[in-house]
Parts: C-alpha cells; sequence; structure tokens
C-alpha cells in the first residue's frame, strides 16, 4: 500500500458554495476514494496557505489514485492539486539498504 499526500486548491466558486452550503468536504470526498479502491486516512483544513485542504490517503497502485484523482479534479472545483507520494520509516530503511548493496555499481561523474 502506498501513502499520497493530496494538496487541493480550490476555486474561488468552490470555497464560497462550501462557505455557504456547510458543506463537509471529508463526507464527500471519502466515498470517491472507496470507490477507487483507496483508504482517506486523514483530512485537513489549511488557512491562509496556497492549498485548501490536505488529504492523505492510502492506495494499492498508482492508477487507482490517479483515476480517484481525476474524478474530482474535472468535477471543476478544484483550481490545483499536488501529489506527494509518502514513506515510512521501514520504506526509507529499505531505501538505505539498497543503496548499501548497490552503491558500488555507479559512479558519479567526476566534480570539477
Amino acid at each position: 500500500m502506498a501513502l499520497y499526500m493530496m494538496q487541493i486548491k480550490y476555486t474561488r466558486e468552490a470555497i464560497k458554495d462550501i462557505a455557504e452550503s456547510g458543506s463537509n468536504r471529508e463526507d464527500a470526498v471519502r466515498p470517491l476514494i472507496e470507490k477507487c479502491g483507496g483508504k482517506l486516512i486523514n483530512f485537513y483544513g489549511l488557512v491562509g496557505q496556497e492549498y485548501n485542504i490536505v488529504l492523505i490517503v492510502e492506495f494499492n497502485d498508482l492508477p487507482n489514485y490517479l483515476g480517484m484523482a481525476l474524478s474530482g479534479i474535472l468535477g471543476g472545483a478544484i483550481a490545483d492539486w499536488k501529489t506527494v507520494q509518502l514513506f515510512t520509516a521501514e520504506e526509507m530503511v529499505a531505501a538505505t539498504e539498497t543503496y548499501r548493496a548497490t552503491k558500488e555499481v555507479y559512479s558519479p561523474p567526476p566534480s570539477k
């Protein structure tokens, strides 16, 4: 399972609609994530930042994550989004093990 942080920026119109309706966007996005095979881990609102919300989601594969993201984005309320894949401490340790096992295979270019 892979973890992703999705940062979302709403359109001005969407922010107005959410504010006026009192809509709970966590309740709105959870069924979409689950329909695409994912799990919503956390949902955070941001104030005074470039993005309005941050989702932490878990998916078995990238195509299902991207399908979910496209469904939300193409709905018209999202002005911009950014995805960051998150790694556990165990995955980071495994990466260092791979590095140690392969560091003799690659030589960087000489420095000036």
